[in-house]
């Protein structure tokens, strides 16, 4: 199983020095197609480093895919490269959405760092979405509204910190892309930012 390529930034390796890559090496997948299973998942992941695990996450009753899944590398590094080079590729049909496993959710759940983009072109995509807003800090994840594989026209973005949000919020606000106003906001709720 070929994982397609996907539009998304190439870090160069002199970059990996000023990275500040978390201790455990663990990427959250997310929106996975339903079809996709653990094997599917090991190829997609195996050129990328040392994998040491890969968990695909179901319900307890139905056994059906929930979705999502963790991939667990030896280094930091291996999964840095990883989340470069793969998220927003292609899988079965549906864009990865990756970013760092947080086993605390405390910063997602707080809202710190998080912003609300609406009135997005239909040709924004979540890669897009991400490439307008990772000039202004780290992004942990990105995430355009979808329903049936068609865009909503608005989306998530979260940043590492609240200063690189607040950067991105008082730059792109009210600005044109693709002809259409962007509003950047702070969300008044942060459970779309969940797992």
């Amino acid at each position: 199983m070929a994982v397609e390529e996907g539009v998304t930034a190439k870090l160069r390796p002199e970059q990996f020095n000023s990275l500040h890559l978390p201790a455990r090496p663990s990427l959250y997948v997310g929106d996975l197609h339903p079809s996709v299973t653990k094997a599917d998942l090991f190829e997609a992941f195996r050129g990328m480093g040392h994998i040491l695990s890969v968990r695909l996450c179901t319900d307890a009753l139905s056994g059906r895919s929930l979705c999502y899944g963790y991939v667990n590398f030896l280094t930091p590094t291996e999964a840095s490269i990883a989340m470069d080079c793969l998220n927003h590729t292609i899988l079965k049909g549906k864009p990865m959405r990756i970013m760092w496993s947080q086993r605390n959710p405390i910063q997602r759940k707080t809202g710190v760092g998080n912003l609300f983009v609406k009135n997005l072109d239909p040709s924004i995509n979540s890669a897009r979405l991400q490439s307008l807003f990772c000039k202004f800090g780290t992004v942990l994840s990105c995430k355009v509204a979808e329903d049936n594989g068609k865009r909503k026209g608005f989306g998530f973005v979260q940043f590492d910190s609240e200063h690189s949000a607040m950067a991105a919020l008082k730059s792109l606000h009210d600005t044109f892309v693709e002809g259409k106003n962007l509003y950047v906001s702070i969300p008044s709720s942060f459970s779309d930012f969940s797992d």
